[in-house]
């Protein structure tokens, strides 16, 4: 009986034995399967495969600047074309020690009369014919002259002492102006006026050179 005992208590030992194991394989769970092996990270390219930068061009290289152009020099005041000077009224006035040269009111230069050769004798003849008669006898007594500043014509013997310059030509040109473009002598209204004998063609450049060498034959220059 004992032997049976020992049986039994074998085969059911052996029969849990198979039971636990059957269970234990049916428990035991199935194994996990092996993780992926994530792949290898890609090899982060050296620094020195790393294009390189393009080089900023140098300063040497940069296109220089485009120079402006030179400003135009501004013409110097003495390369200025010199302004046309209108024409006076009258002739300019030359200072002597007795003040500003006496010039006829109406404008105008010298005529061709200054450039001849003047005679005195024929030059008393026009005197006589065309000055007599405002000026007086040899130029010494002007007639009066109503509405003027001096109230009388101007004499010529003596002559306004303005007029006279010991340059010969300078004083045959102080006389020819009045005589070649006549005058009106200050004042509200003249009666006299001293005629332009050059411009009405009233007498020649001739016979003006003529008076005027008798005009100062009266008035050697001092």
């Amino acid at each position: 009986m004992k032997t049976r005992s020992n049986l039994f208590v074998v085969l059911c030992t052996g029969a849990a034995i198979l039971a636990l194991a059957a269970c234990g394989s049916a428990a035991a769970p199935t194994a996990a399967p092996a993780p992926t092996v994530a792949p290898a990270a890609t090899t982060a390219p050296k620094p020195t495969d790393a294009p390189k930068p393009t080089e900023a061009p140098k300063p040497t290289d940069a296109p220089k600047p485009t120079v402006a152009s030179t400003a135009t020099t501004a013409p110097k005041p003495t390369d200025a074309p010199t302004a046309t000077a209108a024409p006076a009224a009258t002739e300019p006035v030359t200072e002597t020690a007795s003040g500003d040269v006496a010039r006829p009111s109406n404008p105008g230069g010298a005529g061709a009369a200054i450039k001849l050769k003047g005679d005195v004798t024929a030059g008393a003849k026009v005197f006589v014919d065309n000055c007599k008669k405002c000026h007086g006898d040899a130029g010494a007594t002007g007639i009066d002259n109503p509405g003027s500043t001096d109230g009388t014509v101007p004499n010529l013997n003596p002559i306004d002492d303005t007029l006279i310059d010991k340059d010969a030509v300078v004083f045959a040109t102080n006389i020819d102006l009045f005589i070649e473009h006549g005058s009106t002598p200050g004042g509200k209204s003249p009666t006299q006026l001293m005629a332009a004998f050059g411009d009405k063609k009233t007498l020649t450049p001739q016979q003006i050179a003529d008076v005027i060498a008798y005009i100062i034959s009266l008035n050697p220059a001092k």
